[in-house]
């Protein structure tokens, strides 16, 4: 697999170049043989700029065009994008924002059905009918916050998130480390929610209901 570059780069660079490369040598490439599926980004910041990735027949392009009727946008700072690849922020939520970005990496923090993981082919489908901006944040921690925001649904980005997302720093790293369960810090109250949690809940539910439908089945003997 193409070696992830030691040291930040530009995004224009990562995107357009580095990118396609790993995909291909990465066993998504396989995987996503059948695939048809496009996912829009944007960065916001110097150096900064709007993709969109289009992957097709297993083969991955990132070009450089507006993400408007994509059914998926992940929206981040240079800062927030540079310190999750580079620098480990972001705990369980970086881990998931970093499964978008680097092929291979970040699997088992990504689960289908988790805020934040990446959207299936079958669930983008879905999600075309969505709209609004899910904001998830880590507070405090090295760096200060940080965060990254998914556009469900195609149509411009509002200026505000309709649903946030809030986790401690601390807690957000025992997440990534599997010493605290998700589901238990949400009930406890320690993942805070404002703004529409039935958002939030329409995504986990279509990513459940994406990936029931794409598990192999199992046999059944005659």
């Amino acid at each position: 697999m193409a070696e992830f570059p030691a040291s930040p780069i530009a995004p224009k660079e990562f995107f357009e170049s580095w990118l396609p490369e790993a995909f291909q040598e990465s066993p998504a490439a396989e995987q996503m043989q059948d695939a048809h599926m496009k996912l829009g980004v944007r960065i916001d910041g110097d150096g900064g700029g709007e993709w969109v990735f289009h992957i097709e027949k297993g083969v991955l392009s990132v070009r450089p065009e507006p993400r408007t009727d994509c059914s998926f946008t992940v929206i981040q700072t240079v800062e927030d994008w540079r310190g999750a690849l580079w620098e480990g922020r972001g705990g369980a939520f970086g881990q998931q924002a970093v499964a978008l970005f680097k092929p291979g990496a970040g699997a088992e923090a990504a689960r289908p059905g988790q805020p934040g993981a990446p959207p299936t082919p079958q669930a983008l489908e879905q999600m075309h009918a969505l709209d609004g901006v899910i904001r998830m944040q880590v507070i405090g921690g090295e760096g200060g916050d940080w965060a990254v925001e998914m556009k469900l649904g195609p149509g411009e980005i509002p200026s505000e998130p309709t649903t946030t997302v809030s986790v401690s720093s601390e807690d957000a790293e025992q997440m990534a480390d599997g010493s605290l369960d998700p589901m238990q810090a949400f009930m406890s109250g320690r993942i805070q929610v404002a703004g529409d949690m039935a958002l939030m809940m329409q995504m986990q539910a279509i990513q459940m209901q994406a990936a029931a439908q794409a598990a192999p089945k199992p046999q059944t003997q005659d």
